[in-house]
């Protein structure tokens, strides 16, 4: 009789506890008899007068028919001891018909000496802002932002079911990607507001093309992915692929401004061998490569041919932008050394990529054609903001050098830069980039402009490969480059007579000209003592460390004394 009363107060208590809380949805159900109290203030949430529900009506009355076996299911499983408390989020049905979300909490307070659930008490939350919130974020998880149509995410999900299905007798399936003709051209000129407008006219111009019976993705920057189903056969995709060279080919006016784009199209086919969804979609990437050599507004359907005329270079830029997509790339950092001190100065940021298959690929290999696609431009950024973020978790004294790509002085390498010390907050002196003599042969105008207001903003520049060109002192003398990296190849032959003579002329001048000398490629003591001897500033080679993974660089930095950067 006394531990039968002790609960009852425990359960007034609790009781008490939740009405004093503010929360508007408490509720006290008499589990004996089926009826239930629910509070004034959530009656009225739910559009009820006080006296609407009489208390021999239960909860079910305003639960949601689809979550009513759920929210039954949870309050048995609390009832037989199996849970700690009774906890179940479900939707609530208003009085006008309308329905939220809703988290009910509660707990048996009253049992009789049987040990029967005699009585719960608890409180509903409204949590409809949370449940939107995370459709919002599966919805953004599998959609395109900007244009609402489904990412590559979403395409490849909705492909490897089609790859899955029996195709025996079933009709065709299409995969079209499509790369536009001249968007870059309209995104300098209207900026990105407008080209984010032109990709949406795109996009709607696509899903005219495909109607009811096809999906319409966008890939990313100005690529899309057609699927088309329940076609009668191949050519039915081919016409569709000129409907769509037709509709996008039409003039676009965009703040008052006709524009005109073209595209080119490749197609892949199902039924076909047994493959993959990432094997169809290269299809008809190879196949669209195809497109875009012939010319604007071109199409190309796969053929087995195609993949055997395609150089092993055209697939590795294939695979690379698999690569890029799922983060297989990564930096190595090599350190640089002070000849004086002995004392790490920089780390090099050096780009390294994992291929699934073929394992470690030369970047020897892969920036050439990184360079020839265009991919550098985001390898590149991508690359700097990597090594910025990392240089972060270093010694404040202690810099990082990032190669830069010809290719990315022409595509706002500035913005770039900024974005990459923004984003990691680190200060533009602790960044050094390293250009080639190459870069500058190749626009030397815009490249030095580029470098004059980098410079400006603090970043550190270096001329990397020094005496691999043809025009290095022009070079020097019209741009104040903070250090000279003398090639490798000079290095390498530096008991010669002739290359130490090299080496020597190029210390000299640097001394002149107030820029500091770093030897790369140093892998022998020999060498070293030699490199020394010339009066070389700096040293990056085997001699000291390979490429360190990210991982590495704080035991290594222990290992030796830093000192500030020169």
């Amino acid at each position: 009789m006394r531990a039968s009363a002790e609960r009852r107060r425990l359960g007034e208590e609790r009781l008490a506890l939740a009405l004093d809380s503010g929360v508007e949805g408490i509720w006290d159900s008499n589990l004996a008899n089926g009826t239930i109290w629910i509070s004034e203030r959530w009656l009225a949430r739910l559009g009820y007068a006080v006296d609407a529900i009489e208390a021999c009506q239960p909860m079910d009355h305003i639960v949601h028919a689809e979550d009513r076996d759920r929210l039954t299911l949870a309050m048995v499983e609390h009832v037989k001891g199996l849970t700690s408390t009774y906890e179940c989020e479900h939707r609530v049905v208003c009085r006008d018909g309308t329905s939220f979300w809703v988290l009910t909490r509660g707990r048996v307070v009253e049992r009789d000496g049987t040990g029967r659930a005699l009585r719960a008490v608890g409180t509903q939350i409204d949590i409809t802002h949370r449940h939107e919130a995370e459709a919002r974020a599966e919805y953004l998880a599998l959609h395109d932002d900007l244009t609402g149509l489904p990412n590559r995410r979403l395409l490849r999900q909705h492909l490897e079911r089609a790859v899955m299905r029996p195709w025996e007798g079933r009709s065709t399936v299409a995969v079209l990607t499509c790369d536009l003709d001249g968007f870059k051209a309209v995104n300098d000129t209207l900026g990105h507001s407008g080209g984010d407008r032109l990709l949406r006219i795109v996009a709607d111009r696509l899903l005219q093309a495909v109607g009811d019976g096809g999906t319409v993705a966008r890939l990313g920057g100005d690529e899309f992915a057609l699927v088309l189903e329940g076609l009668a056969g191949p050519d039915e995709a081919d016409a569709v692929a000129r409907h769509v060279i037709a509709l996008l080919g039409a003039p676009i006016e965009i703040d008052g401004m006709v524009v005109e784009i073209g595209v080119g199209i490749g197609a892949a086919m199902l039924p076909s061998e047994a493959i993959t969804a990432d094997d169809l979609l290269r299809r008809a990437d190879i196949a669209l490569y195809e497109a875009k050599t012939i010319g604007r507004d071109a199409y190309r359907r796969f053929e087995p041919a195609l993949a055997a005329r395609h150089s092993s270079r055209h697939l590795l830029a294939f695979d690379m932008k698999e690569a890029i997509r799922r983060g297989d790339f990564f930096l190595a950092y090599q350190p640089v050394i002070d000849l004086v001190t002995d004392r790490v100065t920089s780390f090099e940021a050096l780009m390294r990529w994992h291929h699934p298959e073929r394992g470690l690929i030369s970047p020897g290999e892969f920036i050439p054609v990184a360079e020839e696609t265009g991919l550098i431009v985001s390898l590149g950024a991508w690359a700097l903001a990597e090594a910025c973020r990392e240089a972060m978790t270093w010694p404040d004294e202690i810099r990082v050098a990032v190669n830069v790509s010809t290719v990315q002085f022409q595509y706002e390498l500035e913005h770039a830069v900024l974005g990459a010390l923004g984003g990691a907050g680190l200060s533009a002196d602790r960044l050094k980039l390293e250009v080639t003599e190459s870069a500058l042969m190749r626009d030397p105008e815009g490249v030095v402009a580029t470098l004059h207001r980098l410079r400006a903003l603090g970043v550190r520049i270096a001329l990397d490969d020094f005496g691999t060109g043809y025009s290095s002192l022009s070079y020097l003398r019209r741009f104040p480059f903070d250090k000279i990296k003398i090639d490798r190849a000079f290095i390498k032959d530096i008991a010669e007579p002739d290359a130490a003579a090299i080496v020597r002329a190029v210390v000299g001048l640097g001394e002149r000209l107030g820029m500091g000398i770093v030897a790369e490629g140093v892998e022998t003591t020999e060498r070293l003592e030699l490199v020394r001897s010339e009066g070389c500033d700096e040293v990056q080679g085997f001699v000291f460390s390979r490429p360190l993974p990210a991982n590495e660089v704080a035991a290594y930095l222990k290992s030796r004394r830093v000192s500030a950067a020169a």
